[in-house]
């Protein structure tokens, strides 16, 4: 199976196509494709000491995804060992949360019928890492600083967006401002938090097999930002 991304591949996530059954099988080979990738990525993140597990989003309409197929997902996350740390801790009340592997901080490559999308997300019921961020980030400046730098060192084109707002702070120019107030309005629990780099469908489909470069590259580039992230109960 080739890696390049096709015209196809983007045309199941049509809104006419979104909850048609008939292509599962079409979106079945997406998500196999993004997983493929995500594969990659955490055997090359294992290699350079971070170990993390990977998981694909459903191809087919059910009740999770409201019957409706609008973007085929493949991510990674905390691996087993970590999950089961947290769950432990947290005990049996706030423990299967914890152990879910899309309720956490992920690095996640995204399918749509317009884009390719790598992005590191925070999930809104992932509130040890976003509670973790949040005080860090507003409790030291010079963790700050160190914050926007990561940042500001990732390829060009990736922007911190909270939740479904419509600001971007494109992490090339990004401040210890303009950060600071994105935090005192993310609220953990209850907001998404993004660092995302998009690839329109046009490119992706021009630049062939170097797409899947692109990807991965991307999300390796996050790994400096996801370790800043995470919070660890030790």
């Amino acid at each position: 199976m080739t890696d390049a991304f096709l015209e196809r591949d983007f045309k199941a996530y049509e809104r006419h196509r979104q909850d048609d059954p008939e292509y599962n099988a079409l979106r079945l080979s997406v998500r196999r494709k993004l997983k493929s990738i995500a594969d990659k990525v955490k055997k090359e993140a294992k290699a350079i000491g971070t170990d993390m597990g990977s998981q694909a989003g459903l191809h087919h309409p059910y009740t999770f995804n409201s019957y409706r197929v609008r973007e085929q997902r493949a991510y990674l996350c905390r691996g087993a060992k970590e999950r089961k740390k947290l769950a432990s801790f947290f005990g049996e009340a706030l423990g299967k949360d914890a152990e879910t592997h899309y309720i956490q901080t992920v690095l996640e490559v995204c399918l749509d019928d317009e884009l390719v999308e790598a992005a590191l997300r925070i999930h809104p019921q992932a509130w040890w890492d976003g509670e973790n961020l949040k005080k860090k980030l507003l409790g030291d400046r010079a963790v700050l600083d160190e914050f926007c730098a990561k940042l500001k060192t990732l390829p060009g084109g990736f922007n911190l967006k909270l939740h479904d707002w419509r600001a971007d702070h494109w992490c090339a120019a990004v401040t210890p401002g303009e950060v600071k107030e994105l935090m005192q309005h993310y609220t953990p629990g209850e907001h998404w938090l993004h660092v995302q780099r998009q690839l329109p469908k046009e490119d992706a489909l021009e630049m062939g097999e170097e797409a899947e470069a692109w990807v991965s590259s991307s999300l390796l580039s996050l790994l400096p930002v996801y370790h800043m992230i995470l919070w660890d109960p030790s």
